[in-house]
Protein backbone atom coordinates (compact mmCIF):
# COMPACT_ATOMS: atom_id res chain seq x y z
CA UNK A 1 0.00 0.00 0.00
CA UNK A 2 3.15 2.19 1.00
CA UNK A 3 4.00 1.44 -1.97
CA UNK A 4 1.48 2.00 -4.68
CA UNK A 5 1.26 5.99 -2.92
CA UNK A 6 5.28 6.17 -3.38
CA UNK A 7 4.84 5.67 -6.67
CA UNK A 8 1.61 8.12 -6.99
CA UNK A 9 4.08 10.67 -5.52
CA UNK A 10 6.97 10.22 -7.80
CA UNK A 11 4.14 10.02 -10.75
CA UNK A 12 2.88 13.80 -9.83
CA UNK A 13 5.98 15.14 -9.19
CA UNK A 14 7.56 13.72 -12.63
CA UNK A 15 4.30 15.11 -13.97
CA UNK A 16 4.60 18.80 -12.21
CA UNK A 17 8.29 18.90 -13.58
CA UNK A 18 6.92 18.31 -16.94
CA UNK A 19 4.73 20.67 -17.30
CA UNK A 20 6.82 23.72 -15.50
CA UNK A 21 9.11 22.95 -17.83
CA UNK A 22 6.95 23.00 -20.83
CA UNK A 23 5.31 26.55 -19.70
CA UNK A 24 9.33 27.39 -19.50
CA UNK A 25 10.02 26.70 -23.11
CA UNK A 26 6.46 28.09 -24.63
CA UNK A 27 7.10 31.23 -23.09
CA UNK A 28 10.61 31.63 -24.31
CA UNK A 29 9.22 30.43 -27.50
CA UNK A 30 6.99 32.75 -27.25
CA UNK A 31 9.34 36.00 -25.82
CA UNK A 32 11.70 35.15 -29.21
CA UNK A 33 8.55 35.22 -31.73
CA UNK A 34 7.23 38.50 -30.15
CA UNK A 35 9.73 41.07 -29.06
CA UNK A 36 8.60 43.66 -26.58
CA UNK A 37 9.12 47.48 -27.10
CA UNK A 38 11.66 48.55 -24.19
CA UNK A 39 9.63 50.16 -21.88
CA UNK A 40 12.72 52.54 -20.42
CA UNK A 41 12.08 56.19 -21.69
CA UNK A 42 14.65 58.31 -22.11
CA UNK A 43 14.42 62.03 -20.97
CA UNK A 44 16.91 64.60 -22.39
CA UNK A 45 18.59 65.76 -19.37
CA UNK A 46 18.87 61.28 -18.37
CA UNK A 47 21.90 58.85 -18.87
CA UNK A 48 21.99 58.16 -22.59
CA UNK A 49 23.27 54.86 -23.87
CA UNK A 50 25.62 56.11 -26.14
CA UNK A 51 27.25 59.40 -25.41
CA UNK A 52 27.33 59.88 -29.02
CA UNK A 53 23.32 59.13 -29.63
CA UNK A 54 21.31 62.36 -29.53
CA UNK A 55 18.82 62.28 -26.76
CA UNK A 56 15.16 63.01 -26.82
CA UNK A 57 11.93 62.44 -25.38
CA UNK A 58 8.93 60.38 -27.58
CA UNK A 59 7.31 64.05 -28.88
CA UNK A 60 9.42 66.52 -30.62
CA UNK A 61 12.99 67.32 -30.79
CA UNK A 62 14.31 70.68 -29.92
CA UNK A 63 16.14 72.96 -31.04
CA UNK A 64 18.24 76.04 -30.19
CA UNK A 65 19.58 78.39 -32.53
CA UNK A 66 22.11 80.47 -31.59
CA UNK A 67 24.57 83.46 -33.33
CA UNK A 68 25.24 85.39 -36.16
CA UNK A 69 23.07 85.95 -39.64
CA UNK A 70 24.21 82.96 -41.18
CA UNK A 71 21.73 81.31 -38.39
CA UNK A 72 19.12 84.45 -39.02
CA UNK A 73 19.43 83.20 -42.95
CA UNK A 74 20.54 86.32 -44.21
CA UNK A 75 20.95 85.99 -47.59
CA UNK A 76 18.34 83.52 -48.93
CA UNK A 77 15.52 85.15 -50.77
CA UNK A 78 12.80 83.03 -48.82
CA UNK A 79 13.87 83.99 -45.53
CA UNK A 80 14.54 80.20 -44.91
CA UNK A 81 18.29 79.83 -44.25
CA UNK A 82 19.98 76.12 -43.18
CA UNK A 83 17.21 76.44 -40.16
CA UNK A 84 14.27 75.94 -41.55
CA UNK A 85 15.29 73.94 -44.12
CA UNK A 86 16.71 71.84 -41.38
CA UNK A 87 13.30 71.19 -39.57
CA UNK A 88 11.72 70.38 -42.41
CA UNK A 89 14.13 67.91 -43.85
CA UNK A 90 13.92 66.23 -39.88
CA UNK A 91 10.42 66.32 -40.23
CA UNK A 92 9.73 65.25 -44.04
CA UNK A 93 12.78 62.47 -44.52
CA UNK A 94 13.11 61.65 -40.71
CA UNK A 95 9.66 61.66 -39.58
CA UNK A 96 10.87 63.13 -36.95
CA UNK A 97 8.63 66.05 -35.45
CA UNK A 98 10.88 69.04 -34.36
CA UNK A 99 10.47 72.62 -32.86
CA UNK A 100 13.51 74.98 -33.33
CA UNK A 101 13.92 78.36 -31.32
CA UNK A 102 16.01 80.84 -33.20
CA UNK A 103 18.23 82.84 -31.11
CA UNK A 104 20.28 84.38 -33.62
CA UNK A 105 21.32 88.01 -33.95
CA UNK A 106 22.43 89.52 -36.95
CA UNK A 107 26.33 91.34 -36.64
CA UNK A 108 27.13 88.99 -33.40
CA UNK A 109 30.36 88.95 -32.26
CA UNK A 110 31.22 85.84 -30.08
CA UNK A 111 31.39 88.75 -26.86
CA UNK A 112 27.33 89.19 -27.86
CA UNK A 113 26.93 85.95 -27.86
CA UNK A 114 28.92 85.39 -24.80
CA UNK A 115 26.92 87.82 -22.95
CA UNK A 116 23.17 86.23 -24.00
CA UNK A 117 24.35 83.60 -22.71
CA UNK A 118 24.62 84.98 -19.74
CA UNK A 119 20.68 85.89 -19.66
CA UNK A 120 17.98 83.88 -17.34
CA UNK A 121 15.73 83.15 -20.30
CA UNK A 122 18.29 82.21 -22.65
CA UNK A 123 20.01 79.97 -20.04
CA UNK A 124 16.28 78.54 -19.51
CA UNK A 125 16.00 77.81 -23.37
CA UNK A 126 19.13 76.33 -23.98
CA UNK A 127 18.62 73.72 -21.05
CA UNK A 128 15.40 72.51 -22.64
CA UNK A 129 17.59 71.47 -25.75
CA UNK A 130 18.09 68.21 -27.38
CA UNK A 131 19.77 69.73 -30.17
CA UNK A 132 21.93 72.88 -30.26
CA UNK A 133 23.48 74.43 -33.58
CA UNK A 134 25.55 77.60 -34.45
CA UNK A 135 27.40 79.75 -36.03
CA UNK A 136 29.20 82.32 -34.67
CA UNK A 137 32.69 84.05 -35.43
CA UNK A 138 32.71 85.44 -38.70
CA UNK A 139 32.25 88.75 -37.47
CA UNK A 140 35.66 88.49 -35.32
CA UNK A 141 37.08 87.92 -37.97
CA UNK A 142 36.59 90.29 -40.51
CA UNK A 143 36.39 93.65 -39.87
CA UNK A 144 34.02 94.89 -42.77
CA UNK A 145 33.93 94.23 -46.61
CA UNK A 146 34.61 98.12 -46.96
CA UNK A 147 37.75 98.06 -44.93
CA UNK A 148 39.51 94.95 -46.68
CA UNK A 149 42.42 95.73 -48.90
CA UNK A 150 45.71 94.04 -50.06
CA UNK A 151 47.11 96.68 -48.45
CA UNK A 152 45.04 95.73 -44.88
CA UNK A 153 45.83 92.08 -45.25
CA UNK A 154 49.73 93.00 -44.90
CA UNK A 155 49.58 94.02 -41.63
CA UNK A 156 45.98 92.82 -40.38
CA UNK A 157 46.12 90.58 -38.00
CA UNK A 158 42.98 89.53 -35.78
CA UNK A 159 42.58 89.48 -32.29
CA UNK A 160 43.31 85.29 -31.81
CA UNK A 161 43.33 85.55 -28.24
CA UNK A 162 40.17 86.60 -26.90
CA UNK A 163 38.61 85.01 -30.03
CA UNK A 164 39.95 81.61 -28.01
CA UNK A 165 39.10 82.50 -24.90
CA UNK A 166 35.33 83.72 -26.38
CA UNK A 167 34.91 80.49 -28.04
CA UNK A 168 35.76 78.09 -24.72
CA UNK A 169 33.51 80.33 -22.64
CA UNK A 170 30.90 80.02 -24.86
CA UNK A 171 30.77 76.08 -25.12
CA UNK A 172 31.41 75.97 -20.80
CA UNK A 173 28.88 78.00 -20.69
CA UNK A 174 26.07 75.80 -22.82
CA UNK A 175 27.55 72.86 -21.38
CA UNK A 176 26.78 74.07 -17.64
CA UNK A 177 23.35 74.97 -18.74
CA UNK A 178 23.06 71.54 -20.71
CA UNK A 179 25.27 68.66 -20.23
CA UNK A 180 23.40 66.20 -22.93
CA UNK A 181 22.71 68.46 -25.34
CA UNK A 182 24.66 67.50 -29.07
CA UNK A 183 26.21 70.54 -30.33
CA UNK A 184 26.69 71.58 -33.89
CA UNK A 185 28.88 74.29 -34.65
CA UNK A 186 29.48 75.60 -38.34
CA UNK A 187 32.87 76.10 -39.88
CA UNK A 188 34.49 79.25 -41.65
CA UNK A 189 34.37 79.58 -45.30
CA UNK A 190 36.22 82.35 -47.06
CA UNK A 191 33.53 84.81 -49.42
CA UNK A 192 36.92 86.34 -50.62
CA UNK A 193 38.44 84.04 -51.79
CA UNK A 194 38.19 84.59 -55.50
CA UNK A 195 38.24 88.36 -54.87
CA UNK A 196 41.21 90.10 -56.48
CA UNK A 197 44.05 90.68 -53.98
CA UNK A 198 42.01 89.05 -50.60
CA UNK A 199 42.39 85.51 -51.20
CA UNK A 200 45.32 85.89 -49.00
CA UNK A 201 42.56 86.39 -46.44
CA UNK A 202 42.15 82.16 -46.62
CA UNK A 203 44.85 82.02 -44.30
CA UNK A 204 43.25 83.78 -41.69
CA UNK A 205 40.16 81.57 -42.14
CA UNK A 206 42.19 78.92 -41.43
CA UNK A 207 43.58 79.53 -38.08
CA UNK A 208 40.01 80.22 -37.56
CA UNK A 209 38.92 76.78 -38.28
CA UNK A 210 41.26 75.38 -36.39
CA UNK A 211 40.61 77.29 -33.17
CA UNK A 212 36.94 76.39 -33.40
CA UNK A 213 37.82 72.83 -33.80
CA UNK A 214 40.06 73.02 -30.85
CA UNK A 215 37.18 74.37 -28.62
CA UNK A 216 34.90 71.97 -30.34
CA UNK A 217 37.53 68.68 -28.90
CA UNK A 218 37.47 70.04 -25.61
CA UNK A 219 33.46 70.12 -25.18
CA UNK A 220 31.54 66.45 -25.22
CA UNK A 221 29.60 65.78 -27.96
CA UNK A 222 30.09 68.93 -29.81
CA UNK A 223 30.74 68.60 -33.17
CA UNK A 224 32.20 71.15 -36.14
CA UNK A 225 30.20 71.22 -39.68
CA UNK A 226 32.79 72.44 -42.07
CA UNK A 227 32.14 75.32 -44.54
CA UNK A 228 35.33 76.09 -46.28
CA UNK A 229 35.07 73.27 -48.71
CA UNK A 230 31.21 74.07 -49.55
CA UNK A 231 32.25 77.39 -50.84
CA UNK A 232 35.71 76.85 -52.06
CA UNK A 233 35.44 77.84 -56.06
CA UNK A 234 32.09 78.14 -56.01
CA UNK A 235 31.31 81.85 -54.54
CA UNK A 236 29.37 82.47 -57.48
CA UNK A 237 27.37 80.02 -56.98
CA UNK A 238 26.65 79.67 -53.00
CA UNK A 239 26.92 83.42 -52.18
CA UNK A 240 24.28 86.19 -51.94
CA UNK A 241 25.35 89.49 -53.96
CA UNK A 242 26.50 91.02 -50.88
CA UNK A 243 29.66 87.91 -51.45
CA UNK A 244 29.53 87.66 -47.82
CA UNK A 245 26.56 85.90 -46.73
CA UNK A 246 25.04 82.66 -48.53
CA UNK A 247 22.25 82.32 -50.84
CA UNK A 248 19.73 80.14 -50.81
CA UNK A 249 21.39 77.56 -52.63
CA UNK A 250 24.31 78.44 -49.82
CA UNK A 251 21.83 77.59 -47.30
CA UNK A 252 20.41 74.37 -48.74
CA UNK A 253 24.20 72.94 -48.68
CA UNK A 254 24.67 74.11 -45.19
CA UNK A 255 21.64 72.16 -43.86
CA UNK A 256 21.90 68.95 -46.14
CA UNK A 257 25.48 69.21 -44.40
CA UNK A 258 24.30 69.34 -40.80
CA UNK A 259 20.93 67.42 -41.11
CA UNK A 260 23.12 64.33 -42.50
CA UNK A 261 25.56 64.82 -39.77
CA UNK A 262 21.93 64.80 -37.09
CA UNK A 263 19.95 62.04 -39.23
CA UNK A 264 23.27 59.45 -38.39
CA UNK A 265 22.93 60.31 -35.08
CA UNK A 266 19.16 59.68 -34.64
CA UNK A 267 19.47 56.33 -36.88
CA UNK A 268 22.27 55.64 -34.34
CA UNK A 269 24.90 54.99 -36.66
CA UNK A 270 28.63 56.15 -35.89
CA UNK A 271 29.80 59.44 -35.74
CA UNK A 272 33.51 58.71 -36.35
Amino acid sequence: MKYNHFVRFIMFISLLCFLLLSYGFVKGAYSVLNPQKSKLIVNNNTQKNNQNDIVHKNNKLKIVALGDSLTRGVGDDEGTGYVGRLKTILQKEYKQPTTITNLAVSGAKTSNLLNDLKKKNIQETIGSADIIVLSIGSNDLFPGANQLNEEFLKTYRPDEKTFKNNLQSIFKLIRQKNPTASIYAFGYYNPFHNVQGLDASSSFVSRWNNLLELSVLQTNNAYVIPTFDLFFNEEKKYLYTDHFHPNKDGYIEMANRLTSKIGSQLRGESNE
